[in-house]
Formats: C-alpha cells, sequence, structure tokens
C-alpha cells in the first residue's frame, strides 16, 4: 500500500465519485468503471458509505479486478487508488 503522499503523486486515469450512493451499486459503478479501462490504469474511487469502504476492495480483489494500492480518508469520506489488473 502506497503512503499518503506517494498517493498523491500517482497518475490517476479516472475518477468517480459515489458519494451519496449505497451498496451493492457503490461496487456496480466501479466494476463498470474499471471494465472499460486498461490494464495497469488507476482508477480513484470516492465513497462515503461505511459499509462500501470493505465491501468495494473486498469485492474488485475477489473478483480479480484490481488491486487497491492506496486509500486515504478524508472527513467521512474514503478514497482508494485501484490498479486495474492484466498484463
Amino acid at each position: 500500500m502506497l503512503t499518503e503522499e506517494e498517493s498523491n503523486e500517482l497518475k490517476v486515469d479516472e475518477i468517480i465519485d459515489l458519494r451519496g450512493r449505497v451498496c451493492p451499486m457503490t461496487f456496480v459503478y466501479t466494476k463498470l468503471a474499471l471494465e472499460k479501462m486498461q490494464p495497469g490504469q488507476i482508477l480513484k474511487v470516492i465513497l462515503d458509505y461505511p459499509p462500501a469502504f470493505k465491501n468495494v476492495p473486498q469485492s474488485v480483489t475477489a473478483q480479480g479486478l484490481g488491486e487497491v494500492i492506496a486509500k486515504r480518508k478524508d472527513g467521512d469520506a474514503k478514497a482508494f487508488w485501484i490498479k486495474k489488473a492484466g498484463s
């Protein structure tokens, strides 16, 4: 997992702001965004629904869609940086 400073320097290819959305839609939107991306690209996901803080990263990993490489709490929200899986 990257440090906060390292995550600030990441080149993010796409950002989805899912504040106000609840499970399971938080994962559905994350999955759809990752499916449109190329392997190795970085998706930043912003969430404010506490159950999604665990469910989205867990589901992304379990389905082999990508790897959470950084996360940061910002007030009531959390941001996750996900590197799309593949070669």
